[in-house]
């Protein structure tokens, strides 16, 4: 029977289109028509003449593939709220995402999760959320932080219809260890119905099975052939981020019989890289690697879409939702426009969803925007940052003279995982002297309340000749310096905690190169700021404005030495309590695979 069915009109038919075919992983020319928000017809060939559309066009041979669907990330890596990071992530073809909000858990608990959801509420990008299992990333007596997530907390929110998981299970330890927190967590997680997200950098053999039976159902860690195989032999979804797509492991996972399981995703984007991509980067690699198109499309459509529960999205087939891309160009990124729901959200590179008048940040000053809605308008009480800088906190309980000192490295340029090294370093009046040309920094963690601090060393990143400050530090987000002498160190500080929350790079004071005015220069030397004010953890400007101050930040650090591909995720991670295999806390540096916190000095100071 041709025609429209039952007499109803369709309200979008896009003729001469070539389909991807995530099931069967091929392309095929036909049309689809679109009525209300689902396809109605997916056909080979062409439509009949006398078939009723509001609108009908002909997309002269473009191809037309599902909405791309992240199934693990974290809004605020991109440092905006959930409307602006929804401007930008769908006009790169990201049409669904599963987010986890621990950063935000951290800082403001549960009333920060309830404010999460309700700002990625009625926005064009179906958000849905992973309640974080993880506040904090591991305990009290390991580091600070305002609020804690437990399962009282976690069944606030389980009848939330965007409530599909319980958030990466990162301290796995604790799991294997019999925690009766995280145990009651995942108990209720599993009554509930949840999908338990797993994070496993480091288990194998028993431990992981172990870790497994607790109901956990994925990782998202950095991975290798044989980690994934045993992973996906013991019935774990393997999701590859940036840092897991190496040609070695894209060739074990093409021979593998089922991909059914790999999943493609983002877990963190900074703005900067935002502007570029977003899951679109990570297929667009992939295929770069050597995995064929069809089938990393498929890594980040139907296959995180089954992973999820999402039955009505991921494919080009009738009765799922009309969210997808057509691609005119000779590349299948950037797509030339985005439906969702059959509603154009986003063409030629620009956002035209509902707010689009405000999406832009090309040509406005910064503050310019408009209003966030009004669901978003006034973030919960959150943990401040520090009012003020203490030198105190950057020098050294020590005598003058030589000591024997632990110290965290920066092991690649690559990966953020460090581990302890130990060497001698001269102390004079509380500080390290740093030899020239050593690579070697002091680095400071403070609680937000500043009821704790520790100082203790990086080695390994390249630093010198000034400070970073930060009050984005996973996951805690207590205040994180890093810097080369105590005078750089307050300043960078200072310009974080005047601003009530941000990022800042100063060069050492008085090296100034006069680049900068004379009142910036009074100012602590600020070489380059990037303002958070949204709870010392994201902004509500445009994309384009918050990825030009990072990409400041982030030229001002390689400026200073830094060696690191993601200079700014690599500090951010220095205080990831749950990341391989060293970090820093403000209680000292964190053993992070025994769970332990560990002073500077090996030996007791003279």
């Amino acid at each position: 029977m041709s025609g429209s069915g039952s007499g109803t009109p369709l309200d979008l038919l896009l003729e001469d289109a070539q389909i991807l075919d995530v099931e069967l992983l091929s392309y095929y020319s036909g049309w689809v028509g679109v009525r209300d928000g689902r396809f109605a017809r997916v056909e080979e060939g062409r439509p009949s003449a006398d078939i009723v559309a509001r609108t009908r066009r002909s997309l002269n041979g473009a191809r037309v593939l599902p909405g791309l669907i992240d199934s693990h990330m974290h809004i605020e890596s991109s440092l905006v709220t959930p409307r602006r990071f929804a401007e930008l992530a769908l006009v790169h073809g990201t049409t669904t995402v599963l987010a986890d909000p621990h950063e935000v858990a951290n800082v403001a608990g549960a009333p920060g999760i309830r404010w999460m959801i309700e700002a990625s509420r009625g926005l064009a990008l179906r958000v849905f959320h992973a309640i974080p299992s993880c506040v904090p990333a591991t305990e009290h007596s390991i580091e600070w932080t305002a609020h804690t997530i437990d399962a009282a907390a976690l069944a606030k929110f389980t009848a939330e219809p965007d409530v599909l998981a319980l958030g990466e299970m990162m301290d796995y330890q604790a799991v294997l260890a019999g925690s009766e927190r995280h145990g009651a967590l995942l108990a209720a997680a599993r009554q509930a119905g949840l999908l338990l997200e797993g994070h496993i950098p480091t288990l194998s053999g028993e431990e992981l099975s172990e870790y497994l039976s607790a109901g956990v159902t994925s990782d998202h860690t950095l991975t290798r052939p044989a980690k994934l195989r045993e992973q996906l032999r013991k019935g774990c979804a393997v999701m590859l981020q940036w840092k897991s797509l190496t040609a070695e492991n894209l060739a074990s996972v093409m021979a593998l019989p089922d991909r059914s399981r790999i999943l493609l995703i983002t877990d963190d984007i900074e703005p900067t890289l935002l502007l570029q991509g977003h899951l679109s980067s990570i297929v667009q690699r992939a295929v770069e690697l050597g995995m064929p198109e069809t089938e990393a499309v498929a890594s980040a459509t139907v296959r995180p879409a089954r992973y999820l529960g999402l039955r009505h999205l991921g494919m080009i087939a009738p009765g799922y939702e009309a969210d997808f891309l057509v691609s005119s160009g000779p590349g299948l990124w950037p797509p030339s426009e985005v439906y969702v729901a059959g509603e154009l959200v986003a063409q030629d590179g620009e956002y035209c969803g509902p707010g689009a008048e405000a999406a832009s940040g090309v040509g406005k000053e910064p503050g310019t925007g408009s209003a966030p809605p009004a669901a978003a308008s006034l973030p919960p009480a959150a943990a401040p940052v520090p009012a003020q800088v203490n030198p105190d906190w950057f020098r050294f309980d020590v005598a003058d003279g030589t000591h024997r000192v632990r110290t965290v490295v920066v092991e690649t340029t690559q990966t953020t995982k460090t581990h302890i090294g130990e060497r001698e370093l001269q102390f004079k009046d509380g500080f390290p002297v740093l030899p020239a040309g050593d690579d070697i920094a002091v680095a400071c963690v403070v609680a937000r309340d500043e009821s704790s601090y520790a100082v203790s060393l990086l080695e390994g990143s390249g630093f010198s000749g000034g400070a970073f400050a930060s009050s984005f530090a996973h996951d805690s987000h207590n205040f994180l310096a890093v810097g080369s002498s105590v005078a750089a160190l307050c300043a960078a500080g200072s310009r974080v905690c005047s601003a009530g929350g941000g990022v800042a790079v100063v060069a050492e004071p008085g090296s100034e190169s006069g680049t900068e005015s004379e009142a910036e220069s009074r100012s602590a030397g600020t070489s380059a700021f990037c303002p958070l004010p949204v709870m010392g953890l994201l902004s509500d400007e445009p994309v384009a404005h918050v990825a030009q101050s990072l990409a400041q930040v982030e030229q001002a650090l390689r400026a200073r030495g830094v060696r690191h591909e993601r200079p700014f995720l690599l500090f951010s991670l220095l205080s990831l309590s749950v990341s391989p295999l060293a970090k820093f806390s403000d209680r000292g540096i964190v053993d992070t695979e025994h769970r332990r916190v560990l002073g500077t000095f090996l030996a007791p100071a003279e």
